[in-house]
């Protein structure tokens, strides 16, 4: 029998909602041990918006555990539990809203530059919120690509 072993990437994220809140992991059962037995090396915002399969979760904790990660077999399990429950295709919390996003928080959970990341933000305040891919890859100076590829991932 495979053993799956999870690894969470972290209890508080570094981004933040438009209401100035800190971004946190989803809420369900196994929340505080994915914080517990991830938060320690991750931050979240490598979570959230990922869009990952249970096998996948999965393989990465299994990674996770060879580099070191700390827990029991149970924690890691009910880790990749939460995960492919909250953090899946099917999960709302998957996706992320760029209309509520600040420029730091598009900088970390899009992992753009600042410089894009500002662009976006400040286009939005002048344009208004985005409707789909196709309005924000025409901010001036955002790397289209590099959207499209997080495409699966946005929501407006």
């Amino acid at each position: 029998m495979k053993k799956f072993y999870f690894v969470v990437l972290g209890a508080s994220m570094a981004a933040g909602l438009a209401s100035g809140q800190a971004l946190t992991l989803p809420p369900g059962a196994g929340k505080a041990t994915t914080e517990k037995v991830c938060g320690a090396c991750h931050g979240a915002e490598l979570m959230i918006g990922r869009q990952e399969t249970r096998e996948t979760w999965a393989a990465i904790t299994d990674d996770m555990v060879q580099r070191g990660a700390q827990g029991t077999p149970e924690e890691f399990y009910e880790v990749v539990d939460y995960l492919s429950t909250n953090l899946s295709k099917t999960s709302p919390a998957t996706k992320l809203n760029v209309n509520q996003l600040t420029a730091k928080e598009l900088e970390k959970v899009l992992r753009l530059p600042e410089e894009q990341a500002a662009a976006i933000v400040k286009y939005r305040e002048a344009q208004g919120n985005f409707r789909s891919v196709d309005d924000l890859v025409k901010v001036p100076g955002v790397d289209a690509a590099k959207i499209n590829a997080s495409k699966n991932r946005l929501a407006f």
